[in-house]
């Protein structure tokens, strides 16, 4: 997450009120805000320090790094033996607490590996988006459903549930994007893995982001990195890593609710 002091509050009340059945922990990854995001998190994490952690970096590349953000607080959630789900949702409420349950719902009761809150199944909904963004983002979903599989209706939402059996996999991966196809690579590994994944429903609320913030280089390198993965995936070529004895299997209910930006 950047700079979401707006929203923060928010968040955080919105997760406590959905998780309150639920023992979690929730990661807040700040990649460098300046607008009072640090300092109210730090708080937060003092008066709530057996549900709140802070993972603080600093962006060192242009353009999103949600992908390593991800991947960073993943090895963090699972040094942990207690995490047993683990949730990605985005910082600024374009994912909202009110599904979390839903989703976790499916994880919980064994009926899949994998959730997805997808943006593109009957009864979805998306709000606060321009048409010509919408489009563009409806385009390269269908582009990614013809390289890697049709059985999922959306690669893009970040908004993810899963086991601990399922983070794993990930963590044991050499993942090689840093960037949002991080998420496609994710569910690639998933899909050849043999993970079961489930869609449901969603509301995604936009933040009126125009087109003016895709950059056509972006767009480039994600088609090349979305073909490049296709052919991971087809080969089976996904190199594997030898994980830390920590990140074992232990089961528990316990929850790791990851936000970022």
């Amino acid at each position: 997450m950047l700079n979401e002091a707006s929203n923060i509050d928010a968040l955080w009340t919105g997760i406590a009120a959905a998780l309150d059945d639920f023992e979690f922990i929730i990661c807040f990854v700040d990649d460098g805000s300046t607008d009072g995001t640090i300092e109210y998190l730090q708080s937060l994490a003092q008066t709530e320090p057996k549900r709140v952690h802070l993972m603080r970096r600093r962006k060192m590349m242009r353009g999103s790094q949600r992908g390593s953000a991800l991947f960073a607080a993943l090895q963090w959630a699972l040094s942990n033996p207690d995490v047993h789900f683990l949730v990605e949702m985005d910082g600024d409420l374009s994912h909202r607490p009110e599904e979390l349950q839903r989703g976790l719902g499916l994880i919980v009761s064994g009926t899949c590996d994998v959730a997805i809150a997808s943006k593109y199944l009957p009864g979805s909904q998306v709000t606060h988006r321009p048409l010509a963004r919408r489009a563009v983002s409806l385009i390269c979903n269908q582009a990614v459903r013809l390289l890697l599989s049709d059985e999922i209706s959306d690669y893009s939402n970040g908004f993810r549930f899963y086991t601990r059996g399922a983070g794993l996999a990930i963590a044991s991966s050499q993942i090689r994007y840093g960037s949002p196809i991080y998420l496609s690579e994710v569910m690639a590994i998933w899909l050849h893995d043999h993970f079961r994944i489930a869609e449901f429903d969603s509301i995604y609320v936009g933040r009126n982001e125009g087109l003016s913030k895709l950059r056509p280089l972006d767009l480039v390198k994600a088609a090349i990195g979305v073909c490049e993965i296709s052919w991971r995936r087809r080969t089976g070529r996904f190199g594997r890593i030898q994980l830390p004895e920590h990140n074992g299997n232990a089961r528990s209910s316990h929850a790791g609710s990851t936000t970022y930006r």
